[in-house]
């Protein structure tokens, strides 16, 4: 019951990002329209673990279902990093972009010369440098005395992302240890935990988008070094 209650919450959570974009505010940041098809990409791909683990799904429907999971699973880290551009300016964006291609560019080669068996290291991968940039997103904000409301948003989505992304790295090294011992032990424990780690970061998530829509703007006055610009995320 307590499993039920907490996986569809969260992945009922994770389709409240992608609905705030009806706000009028939120429309023209890039930001938040990459962040909210991330979002909702990530409710599709649980919906339908969910659905499959359930037993519900027809087993004609399981290809179909692998390969929305699959599509996801190499779409994750570059929609984040992308996310992480636009919120950014000038060389902090650059070297995101450059990380994204690249990223794109060993996930194309690594899936060519490897097909699925791929999907451990680009996942792996991909947690390590959504850790990194989260962790950098926050330092950064904490080193400003004054921020912009965009950047206010910010903080609770590097917090969200690092606490969820932190979670399914403690998960994805006792699975691959699982994994190598044999055992399927922990499984449970495992899918729990994960549940519970997705349901508080989509929250979080949504607070910070909240925050946002909800407060209408406030004039600043212009200085060339004022950061964050709308139009340039």
């Amino acid at each position: 019951m307590f499993y039920a209650i907490v996986s569809n919450g969260a992945i009922v959570f994770c389709f409240i990002p992608f609905l705030f974009l009806g706000w009028k505010n939120m429309r023209p940041i890039r930001t938040w329209w990459v962040l909210g098809i991330y979002w909702l990409l990530n409710g599709i791909d649980n919906l339908l673990e969910l659905r499959f683990a359930s037993g519900s799904a027809a087993s004609h429907l399981f290809v179909q279902d692998q390969e929305v999971s699959i599509a996801y699973t190499v779409l994750e880290t570059p929609l984040l990093l992308m996310a992480f551009a636009l919120a950014k300016q000038g060389r902090s964006r650059k070297g995101l972009l450059l990380v994204l291609a690249l990223f794109i560019v060993a996930e194309s080669i690594l899936l060519r010369f490897r097909g699925h068996d791929a999907l451990g290291l680009i996942i792996g991968s991909g947690l390590g440098l959504i850790i990194l940039y989260s962790v950098a997103g926050l330092w950064d904000y904490m080193k400003k005395m004054e921020h912009s409301r965009f950047e206010n948003s910010m903080v609770f989505i590097y917090a969200s992302l690092l606490f969820s992304q932190g979670s399914m790295l403690i998960i994805y090294i006792f699975a691959h240890f699982h994994h190598a011992a044999g055992t399927a032990a922990g499984d449970a424990d495992s899918f729990l935990l994960y549940y519970i780690a997705l349901l508080l970061s989509a929250a979080i998530a949504c607070a910070g988008l909240w925050s946002y829509g909800i407060r209408k703007p406030r004039p600043r006055p212009w200085s060339a070094s004022s950061g964050y610009s709308s139009s340039s995320s």
